[in-house]
């Protein structure tokens, strides 16, 4: 549960939610997913919905499978607050933060 990753992936979507670019919204799901990581199964996801949460808070979305119908995002009220409402980063908010 460490939010080294929080900052950057929270910029990188910012500033493609902004973009007009041909496949912007396939850009957008594989950084959540890099961050994510897996999906839990919506059983094991049950068993460890604290642990989920608590890491969802700290800055890091996760995923559930629900039954291989599709997936749920969970993600802090806060982080999903941010990426909506608030401005896209600058070119120098961009080139500080740390390389890909």
């Amino acid at each position: 549960m460490t939010d080294t990753k929080e900052v950057p992936w929270k910029l990188v979507v910012k500033g493609l939610k902004s973009k007009m670019m041909a496949g912007r919204k396939e850009s957008i799901a594989q950084v959540l997913k890099e961050v994510g990581g897996d999906a839990a199964p919506v059983r094991r996801a049950r068993r460890i919905l604290l642990t989920l949460s608590a890491d969802a808070l700290s800055g890091t979305p996760r995923f559930i499978d629900v039954y291989g119908e599709g997936e749920v995002c969970l993600i802090a009220f806060s982080d999903l607050l941010e990426i909506l409402a608030d401005p896209p980063p600058t070119l120098a908010e961009i080139m500080a933060g740390p390389r890909r």
